[in-house]
């Protein structure tokens, strides 16, 4: 594949973009989930316009944050708030309740029943929406909100298929959507990163062309150490691949590499965080007002 953009936007995720447009009538803060390893390639600038649009209270939130690394999410979150953005982050896995979230929660409930009280409507919870592209975090992030497992999760995209509506009690209403990839993926580069963080489907890239690219990226960042180490590494993708393989021992017949094996070998542990809390997009130098 070369290093061009890729578009896939199958019909499920066009009629998703249309349903959120209308569910967003009833919503009173959406919350846009970003993957804390990934959170630049994560955005959908299309979907970001439309909240602006429909003029939404708006929460970034990147989950997945304890498999990232702690100093570049600090800093990610202080570029989106430079840029005008509330932002927190969040483990949406292994935590419970709100969390960072609590605060800001509370102050809109406590503003929803000021304005259904002076217009004398019955007391209502919050509706919240959960958007993002897939595999990000969404239906884990509900989960924790709610306190019980009540969304399909899982470790590929496309788990979640239609919007569900969970109540908790005296708390908040939140509805789950479907991830919503953006249509055109600029770059292999991208494009890797977002399988090896399984946010589009393994079909989109074959696994040793996304193991090869992340493990060039890991080299860039000076964060290969899990897999790769020692000042004379190569320096195309698939040589890195080649190398892993070779010193991990996933050799054929007459001692060549099996890159598809050295492949599914890397992407496993770096999405299980065996690798250690990696960023593989940091925030610029500078960011300016404005998304």
């Amino acid at each position: 594949m070369t290093d061009s953009a890729y578009s896939w936007f199958p019909g499920h995720m066009r009629r998703a973009m249309r349903r959120l447009e209308q569910d967003l009538e009833m919503a009173d803060a959406v919350l846009f989930v970003l993957e804390a390893r990934l959170p630049e390639s994560s955005r959908h600038p299309e979907l970001e316009a439309m909240l602006r649009k429909r003029g939404r209270l708006l929460f970034y939130v990147l989950a997945k944050a304890d498999l990232a690394d702690p100093a570049a999410t600090e800093s990610w979150l202080t570029c989106l708030r430079e840029q005008g953005h509330q932002a927190i982050a969040l483990n949406a896995v292994k935590g419970s309740g709100a969390g960072a979230l609590t605060p800001t929660l509370e102050k809109l409930a406590a503003r929803i029943a000021e304005q259904r009280a002076r217009k004398k409507l019955n007391p209502r919870d919050p509706r919240l929406v959960v958007v993002g592209i897939p595999n990000v975090g969404k239906s884990s992030l509900l989960n924790r909100l709610v306190g019980r497992k009540r969304a399909m999760t899982g470790d590929r995209p496309g788990v979640t298929r239609g919007k569900q509506w969970v109540v908790a009690a005296g708390r908040w209403q939140v509805m789950d959507t479907p991830g919503i990839l953006y249509p055109r993926i600029e770059g292999m580069d991208r494009l890797a990163c977002l399988a090896a963080t399984g946010c589009v489907r393994e079909e989109a890239i074959p696994s040793e062309e996304a193991a090869a690219y992340l493990l060039a990226r890991l080299v860039k960042l000076g964060q290969s150490q899990a897999f790769l180490s020692g000042e004379d590494l190569p320096g195309e993708p698939f040589e890195l691949l080649e190398e892993t393989g070779r010193r991990k021992g996933f050799l054929l017949k007459g001692a060549r590499v099996d890159t598809e094996r050295t492949a599914r070998w890397v992407l496993q542990v770096f999405r299980e965080g065996r690798a250690g809390r990696i960023t593989l997009e940091l925030p610029p130098n500078a960011c300016t007002t404005g998304a």
